[in-house]
C-alpha cells in the first residue's frame, strides 16, 4: 500500500515533532480502498465490481487487512460488521477532500452513497487521483483536534459508567476520528492508527 507523506508548512507547534499530512494522492488512494472495501459487503458477487478492481489496480491501495478481507469468499460476520464501519472513516476523508461541505452529525451514520462526486471518483479512479485537493492543513488538525475531544467524551461515558451524549455515536465518532488521525500522520500505515485518548 502506498502511504505517501507530505511534510507540513505549519507551525512546527502545531503538528507534534516530526508529524507528516498524508499526500492528497495517498488520501485518494485510501478512499478507493475503503470503497472497495464497502464494496465488497454490498457487491463482493457482482462482475463489475470484481472487474473494477482489476481494471483499477485497487489492490495496489489496499491494507494488508484490507487486502485479506477482500480474498476471503466468505468472510465471517464479524468482519463484516467491522469493515462496514470503516464507511464512517470514508466520510471524514470526503470531508477533508471538501466533497462534504460540513462534517456530519455524530450521532448518525452518514450514507456515503449519497456523495454527488461518487460516481465520477468510481468510473474514473486515475483523474480522481489526479484531481483530488484536500482542505487546509490548519482545517485537517483543527478537525482532529475536535474528534479526539469528542473521543474522550465517548471513553469518559465507557469507563466511569456515565451517560453517553446523545449527540455522539461512539462507533461514529471512532472511525471519524481514526481517519482524520491517519491523515494528519499518525500510524506508520491504515491498519495501526493510534487513537489513545
Amino acid at each position: 500500500m502506498k502511504d505517501n507523506l507530505i511534510q507540513n508548512n505549519m507551525d512546527e507547534e502545531e503538528l507534534d515533532d516530526d508529524m507528516q499530512v498524508r499526500t492528497p494522492t495517498a488520501v485518494a488512494e485510501r478512499i478507493l480502498a475503503l470503497l472497495a472495501v464497502i464494496g465488497k459487503i454490498h457487491q463482493g458477487e457482482d462482475p463489475n465490481f470484481k472487474s473494477w478492481l482489476v481494471n483499477n489496480n485497487i489492490n495496489n491501495y489496499l491494507s494488508d487487512k484490507e487486502t485479506e478481507f477482500l480474498n476471503t469468499e466468505e468472510p465471517e460476520q464479524n468482519d463484516v460488521i467491522n469493515f462496514s464501519w470503516r464507511a464512517e472513516a470514508l466520510t471524514s476523508l470526503f470531508w477533508a477532500a471538501n466533497f462534504i461541505e460540513e462534517m456530519p452529525a455524530l450521532n448518525t451514520q452518514f450514507d456515503v452513497y449519497s456523495v454527488k462526486e461518487l460516481a465520477e471518483i468510481i468510473g474514473n479512479p486515475k483523474a480522481f487521483i489526479k484531481s483530488i485537493t484536500l482542505r487546509s492543513n490548519e482545517d485537517l488538525t483543527a478537525m482532529e483536534t475536535e474528534l479526539y475531544n469528542q473521543h474522550w467524551r465517548v471513553r469518559d461515558a465507557q469507563l466511569f459508567g456515565k451517560e453517553m451524549p446523545e449527540e455522539l455515536n461512539p462507533s461514529v465518532v471512532y472511525e471519524r476520528r481514526y481517519a482524520l488521525s491517519w491523515i494528519i500522520g499518525y500510524g506508520d500505515d491504515w491498519d495501526y492508527v493510534p487513537t489513545d485518548t
